[in-house]
């Protein structure tokens, strides 16, 4: 079987972050993408792309995917090399506690943009911080595992002032 690239983070209170590309996209089946994510301790999966972006990519069915293997699903998006906008911090207003208390109860979520580096870091970082993380260190966790994360400069802004 074909394995689903990731990486995974993890953090001294046992939960597991984890870096990935767009599920479905590097040749395993979105399906398929998704049982290795839960196999590798994902509980939830955070898409950071739109609807489109999801089509586009043959991700599009990625919510009944989720739900067929017993993930939770939240999407925040943001547009790929932009920092984060309305649309973003709506969803990150309405979610955000329900994927806190995944990560608090050492859980794992699997998070992903088109590449799982730009807005996969990013949105790391900011998890990262909302437990309490200093943000130097969440940069320097996040460029460890994923050497040009943080590297945009919108994105880099907008993290400085989250």
């Amino acid at each position: 079987m074909l394995q689903h690239p990731y990486d995974t983070l993890s953090l001294d209170m046992g939960a597991k972050l984890i870096f990935t590309p767009c599920p479905g996209t590097k040749t395993v089946e979105l399906v398929d993408s998704l049982e290795q994510l839960k196999q590798a301790g994902a509980d939830a999966v955070l898409s950071l792309m739109f609807q489109n972006e999801l089509e586009k990519n043959g991700a599009g069915s990625i919510k009944q995917a989720c739900q067929e293997q017993s993930l939770a699903w939240f999407q925040l998006p943001i547009s790929d090399d932009a920092a984060p906008d309305h649309n973003f911090e709506q969803a990150w207003s309405e979610h955000k506690d329900a994927i806190l208390a995944i990560v608090k109860n050492r859980g794992g979520l699997a998070l992903h943009c088109k590449g799982g580096s730009g807005r996969t870091g990013l949105v790391i970082a900011i998890i990262m911080n909302a437990l309490g993380i200093e943000k130097d260190e969440c940069i320097s966790k996040v460029q460890a595992i994923r050497p040009n994360s943080m590297k945009n400069l919108s994105q880099r802004i907008y993290f400085e002032s989250f």
